[in-house]
């Protein structure tokens, strides 16, 4: 599996926030598409860049709950056939 790599001149720790994230989910298997993962990550470490993040871990934390959620929340949509929950 090769992916996308993300560097953010404003802050190199966020290149390594998104290698700890993306290493992460590809060990647990969490990651459904790829491309899609790497927008993903890519686009919310650098929001968190954005509002002054600079604890690599910290970014890389919060990029995999958010992706999680994310897939879950997907997978709602799935199941309910292509419905948001609680919509009819």
């Amino acid at each position: 599996m090769t992916h996308i790599i993300f560097s953010d001149y404003r802050n190199p720790a966020a290149e390594e926030a998104y290698e700890i994230a993306w290493d992460f989910l590809v060990r647990t298997g969490a990651i459904h598409e790829e491309f899609d993962a790497c927008v993903f990550l890519a686009q919310r470490i650098t929001v968190m860049v954005e509002e002054g993040q600079t604890n690599r871990i910290r970014m890389a934390n919060r990029a995999i709950s958010e992706y999680q959620r994310h897939i879950d929340e997907s997978d709602d949509v799935i199941r309910a056939g292509g419905r948001r929950a609680g919509r009819h």
